[in-house]
């Protein structure tokens, strides 16, 4: 769960109003929600209306601007937070993901039965069928969070994170966004 996802959110953010783009943060955890000043703690929200809560919060982020960028929580793999995720996905029904990912992890963290974390490929493909049929979306970039590994590590991470996905892959925090927004906003057109 705590790979760096609310983190590459908020990079990713800040990126593109430095270029001058409307650009939202839409919260929807605690952390997230005090640094915005507003948002819905979605996993508190209970599960029969979490879709509608990120609709919502989707509807109110487009009043202020028309580039959003919802937090994502938990992972669609974890044991206990899955449907938290699943009901974001589909509340929010993205055009796209920035799939986040922390590089050396093994396992799925908090699965009793250690089950190891899937291939990036199988990350992709998994979230891609995760969405919705009236609004399929597909993963522009690969975010990782390189914070636990050298600096020569984290450039081989994002180099092998690219050649196996085919996709555009960066630490945000590290390297900066700008190679992740530019595949956004790529994908986007």
């Amino acid at each position: 769960c705590a790979i760096g996802k609310m983190t590459a959110t908020c990079e990713l953010d800040l990126e593109a109003r430095r270029r001058g783009l409307e650009s939202v943060f839409v919260p929807t955890g605690q952390t997230g929600i005090a640094i915005a000043g507003w948002g819905i703690a979605v996993d508190a929200v209970v599960s029969d209306f979490l879709a509608g809560a990120a609709e919502r919060l989707v509807v109110e982020g487009a009043q202020l601007g028309n580039l959003l960028w919802v937090e994502g929580q938990g992972a669609i793999l974890h044991p206990i937070y899955s449907g938290v995720t699943l009901g974001l996905i589909h509340g929010s029904a993205p055009h796209l993901y920035v799939l986040c990912h922390e590089v050396g992890r093994t396992q799925v963290e908090g699965d009793p039965t250690h089950s190891p974390v899937p291939s990036l490929v199988e990350l992709v493909d998994l979230h891609e069928r995760m969405s919705l049929k009236l609004r399929p979306a597909k993963v522009a970039c690969i975010a990782l969070n390189t914070a636990f590994v050298s600096e020569d590590e984290a450039r081989a991470a994002v180099a092998a994170a690219a050649a196996e996905t085919g996709l555009p892959a960066d630490d945000p925090v590290r390297f900066g966004a700008g190679k992740l927004l530019d595949a956004v906003l790529e994908r986007a057109n």
